[in-house]
């Protein structure tokens, strides 16, 4: 790993004073993680280390993963020390998963199967009810359907689509059950939702309302300049009051591995931001 990864941490941490009541939290899709046994996609040693030394120097108290087989994939690239690990029962290899440090109380968790609208092939949500410094709130773990080449016929195409409206609509509803049976409209929506809603076309506008904003909705891919970003940070309006505005950053993990290796890391990169609850 170059230098730059420790220099654009550093930059990262500096950006903000910081309080006692401060967390990181961030997004990483880390494509087809496997356990190490009959992986979709291989990976050597070196490439687990490398996908390990990505988190440890982005150090988010909590990190919302996205395309994890199991929680054993998840113990081969985190200090299982550190977080406390959470993830979906299903589909088989791309699940929705939460680590969480585990100086940060988890008080429920929840698996929102409406969201992949009966089909386990399709990912549910993943939301973690949490507690730090006497401050609760909500945080998840999210992956729509999407577009691929897989998608060969106007048809399957449009039906994607399709699928991610209804998604980000039952999302919306399955927050606000959340929201009012707890009483509380502290809520961050981490994960890859494979649109942007600044797309002319975007599917997923539902998400942008007058009770949440995309932190991310600017960003561009880190794979293919032109795109828009499809991994983003969501926040209800309270939470943004307490956004550290300044800590907002993709991780560009191809200027931080030669581009074999950078490939073998995930075709995504991460994205953070520092929340402060004292704000």
């Amino acid at each position: 790993m170059r230098t730059l990864l420790l220099v654009i941490t550093s930059l990262i941490l500096l950006t903000s004073c910081g309080s006692n009541n401060e967390i990181t939290i961030g997004t990483f899709n880390i494509a087809w993680l496997g356990d190490g046994l009959d992986d979709k996609e291989p990976r050597t040693k070196d490439d687990i280390r490398n996908i390990n030394q990505v988190i440890t120097a982005i150090n988010a108290d909590i990190l919302a993963l996205q395309e994890i087989e199991n929680s054993k994939a998840i113990q081969n690239i985190v200090d299982t020390t550190k977080y406390n690990i959470f993830i979906s029962s299903y589909p088989k290899e791309q699940k929705t998963a939460l680590i969480i440090s585990k100086k940060i109380q988890v008080l429920n968790t929840y698996q929102l199967d409406a969201i992949s609208l009966g089909n386990e092939d399709l990912r549910p949500g993943l939301v973690a009810y949490c507690k730090h410094n006497g401050y609760d709130f909500f945080v998840g773990s999210f992956h729509f359907k999407s577009t691929s080449r897989y998608d060969d016929t106007p048809f399957k195409k449009s039906r994607s689509f399709d699928i991610r409206k209804e998604q980000s609509l039952i999302l919306v509803d399955e927050i606000k059950k959340l929201i009012l049976d707890k009483k509380d409209e502290d809520v961050i929506l981490l994960g890859d939702f494979n649109d942007n809603p600044s797309k002319n076309n975007s599917n997923i506008t539902a998400l942008e309302n007058d009770e949440f904003d995309f932190l991310t909705s600017d960003m561009m891919s880190c794979k293919y300049s032109i795109w828009k970003s499809i991994d983003h940070i969501i926040v209800s309006k309270p939470i943004k009051n307490k956004v550290v505005a300044s800590t907002l950053a993709m991780i560009d993990i191809n200027t931080m591995f030669d581009e074999n290796e950078a490939k073998k890391v995930s075709d995504h990169c991460p994205i953070i931001v520092k929340i402060d609850f004292n704000k």
